[in-house]
């Protein structure tokens, strides 16, 4: 029974314990942390304040929830206040109290690391992230694809969020990372991304340079599809690297730039040169449209001379056996008195042939002239497989097709002008001939009237001597005109048949001329895209260390102040990262009710176990 009377006063006991032994904890703690930061008026000295603020996105991208985690380093104990607008505040260091009122929270730190969390209010980030899903080309919520199969498109977009400060979006480097099951994905493709694995997993990762957007896109084929969530880091970039020395490259690319003009130069010679040859190529397929025309009328006109010499080739040779019959004493008179008159006739025939021979001649000479002067302007320069190779190699690829009809070209011209170097001697030939030709007829018709002359004042003063020198004066002239007609037939025949291969010689000119017009608009056109080359690269070098500069000055380590993103009025930020994650895309768990394990008692039954009473025995 003495134990029942004791019950109530323990009882009264252990609640009274309870109700003092918190409050004296909390003075002796209170007691240790003044003792330990000394006048709490003090305010603390701080190194460096430091931001991690972490953020969780819906699948979608929508962003759900955003805090902050700061972290102060501290050398001098004291007093704190830092800012931000947070619904809620937890000390991650110690028990002890934070003040929160509005936008400023206040705590007492020690020397060393502090660190409180802070849940914002807002849930804005620097970025916008739009995060869709295409499941075999059909745009799919990311609710609806957990054990899906098919062709899977992953979109990623990132752009600034206009109600932030841009200096997060313009200085900060997003890293994102897709995690992908490769039990449940094949195919992965991802274009401008980095992929790792990682046991099972393959991690894709895209970066996104500050002050840029992003647009990502990953494809692969899925079976039971389930995804972890998105991985997003951000850090101010900076390139953390030495740079090599821009001076010998600044000094390459100045030598570049000459190099690039003394080629535009080059082309710009080049292109009045093939001005001159398309010039002289017209020129050319001038003179040689003459030539065949002259080759042709000389031709044709080689059958009416060479008929005509065979006229007076029959005559003579028929006045020759008739005279050579027997002596002058038994001609007949009025055979001799007709003698003159023909042998005129005879002579008047060759002159006629002369000068159809010199005409031919003055025509395709004035002809042969302007074909040898076009040819003569083809440059004969050669250029070396190494001089064409180093062309090709300063020149724009979408160009090559232009230099292989300049090299083309220029190889046909040098053809052109080798082929007529071997015939000129032929060309020069039929002028030479033709004036051998035109002279002998010439000097046979004066020797024809020379005979008639003196045929007539032989019969006027009855002088046999003399006509008998006459008669075999002209058997003579007969045999000689034989063998002159003979080699006049041949010439006739070579300048017939020159003719006739000269058509095709010709034809090929023309193909040459029309080439040459080509070379000249695609060469015209080249050197309008040098002339653009040199002048968007005259100042090559001074441009490009300007781009260094910039690009230093812009991601150039220790260039970039970080700042606070919990609010503006923080001061010593350090460093400030963002850590976000998007939601994962899981089948949702079967639920299931799990039965309280037996014998597992509450710990207030378990207290009021202790004190309660037993029957008596």
């Amino acid at each position: 029974m003495r134990c029942k009377a004791y019950k109530p006063a323990i009882s009264l006991f252990l609640a009274a314990v309870l109700m003092i032994t918190p409050l004296s904890l909390s003075t002796v703690a209170q007691e240790n942390t003044s003792s330990a930061l000394g006048d709490s008026k003090q305010e603390a000295a701080i190194l460096n304040k430091n931001e991690v603020i972490y953020a969780t996105l819906a699948a979608d991208g929508t962003v759900k929830a955003v805090y902050a985690v700061n972290h102060f380093e501290v050398s001098e104990p004291g007093g704190i206040t830092d800012y931000g607008h947070y619904k809620a505040v937890v000390n991650l260091t110690d028990t002890a109290p934070l003040t929160h009122h509005e936008d400023a929270v206040s705590f007492q730190a020690d020397r060393g690391n502090f660190y409180y969390q802070g849940n914002m209010a807002a849930t804005d980030l620097p970025w916008r992230f739009d995060i869709s899903y295409y499941l075999d080309g059909v745009k799919t919520a990311p609710q609806d694809l957990a054990g899906k199969s098919g062709n899977l498109e992953i979109r990623v977009a990132t752009a600034p969020n206009k109600n932030i400060d841009p200096v997060f979006y313009d200085h900060y480097m997003l890293q994102v990372s897709i995690t992908l099951d490769a039990d449940k994905c094949t195919n992965i493709e991802a274009p401008d991304a980095t992929v790792a694995i990682a046991g099972k997993n393959r991690v894709i990762s895209h970066t996104i340079m500050p002050g840029k957007d992003g647009d990502i896109r990953v494809t692969a084929t899925v079976k039971d599809f389930t995804m972890s969530g998105l991985e997003i880091s951000a850090v101010p970039f900076a390139l953390n690297m030495d740079l090599p020395e821009t001076d010998e490259l600044i000094d390459n690319l100045q030598k570049l730039s000459g190099a690039i003009s003394d080629l535009n130069d080059g082309v710009g010679e080049l292109a009045g040169g093939v001005a001159g040859l398309k010039k002289g190529a017209g020129q050319l397929k001038k003179g040689s449209a003459g030539i065949r025309e002259g080759l042709a009328q000389l031709g044709g006109g080689a059958g009416e001379i060479s008929g005509a010499s065979e006229e007076i080739k029959e005559a003579l040779s028929k006045i020759a056996s008739y005279l050579d019959g027997g002596s002058a004493v038994v001609f007949d008179p009025g055979d001799l008195a007709r003698l003159p008159q023909a042998l005129s006739g005879l002579a008047q025939g060759l002159q006629e042939i002369s000068g159809g021979l010199v005409k031919l001649k003055n025509n395709f000479s004035t002809a042969h002239m302007a074909l040898d002067a076009a040819i003569q302007g083809i440059p004969g320069t050669a250029i070396t497989e190494e001089e064409i190779a180093a062309l090709y190699a300063h020149t724009d690829p979408g160009q090559h097709d232009l230099l292989d009809r300049l090299v083309a070209s220029y190889a046909q011209g040098l053809t052109v002008k080798g082929t007529y170097g071997q015939v000129k001697e032929a060309f020069e030939a039929v002028g030479t001939a033709a004036d051998t030709f035109a002279g002998s007829a010439a000097m046979i018709s004066g020797t024809l009237e020379a005979m008639a002359g003196n045929i007539e004042e032989a019969l006027s003063s009855l002088d046999l001597e003399k006509i008998e020198q006459i008669v075999s004066g002209l058997v003579e002239l007969s045999a000689n005109y034989a063998v002159f007609h003979t080699m006049l037939t041949a010439y006739l025949g070579g300048v017939e048949e020159l003719a006739v291969n000269y058509a095709e010689f010709d034809a090929g000119f023309s193909t040459f001329n029309k080439g040459i017009a080509e070379l000249h608009d695609g060469v015209a056109e080249l050197y309008d895209g040098t002339s653009l080359l040199h002048r968007e690269t005259a100042d090559l070098p001074g441009t490009l260390q300007s781009e260094i500069d910039e690009l230093l000055e812009q991601f150039g380590e220790g260039e970039f102040e970080p700042v606070s993103f919990t609010s503006p009025k923080n001061k010593h930020t350090g460093f400030m990262q963002f850590v976000i994650t998007s939601e994962k895309i899981e089948k949702p768990e079967e639920s299931k009710d799990i039965p309280a394990e037996p014998g597992k008692d509450t710990f207030w039954e378990r207290f009021r176990a202790l004190f309660k009473g037993k029957d008596e025995d």
